[in-house]
């Protein structure tokens, strides 16, 4: 009885260390994902208000060439129009690099899971020997 004691114990070991390094993957992932999240909304803020400073800059600009405040402002958000056109006849291509993104991050090998795992098989090994 003591050897399927022992065997037991050690399975239920092993499978309590399988789960945990599984959670320990899944916090890892989630947090990779949630890191790139944050510098991603991070990045569009500080772009969006680059492009709002630009944008009444590149007005003012055209009011003094046209010497129409609603001229200037009109062609600065006609320019703004065809960025915009053009990013939506390229939206496929983006979509598609961030869902790359996400899945490299969702599945990239953690080298750290290897060894992990290896070390684990090197203990089970060792403690079957000694047995």
């Amino acid at each position: 009885m003591s050897f399927f004691g022992t065997w037991k114990e050690k399975i239920t070991h092993y499978i309590d260390i399988r789960i945990n390094l599984m959670k320990l993957g899944l916090i890892e992932r989630t947090s990779n994902i949630l890191s790139y999240l944050i510098f991603v909304f991070i990045s569009l803020f500080l772009t969006l208000s680059v492009l709002i400073f630009v944008g009444i800059g590149i007005g003012e600009f055209f009011s003094s060439i046209l010497d129409s405040r609603t001229a200037g402002f009109f062609i600065t958000a006609g320019f703004y129009i065809l960025l915009l056109g053009l990013m939506m006849l390229v939206r496929v291509p983006i979509l598609k690099m961030f869902a790359g993104i996400f899945i490299r991050m969702m599945t990239a090998p953690d080298p750290d899971e290897e060894t992990a795992e290896d070390q684990l098989k090197e203990k089970t090994r060792e403690n079957i020997k000694v047995e």
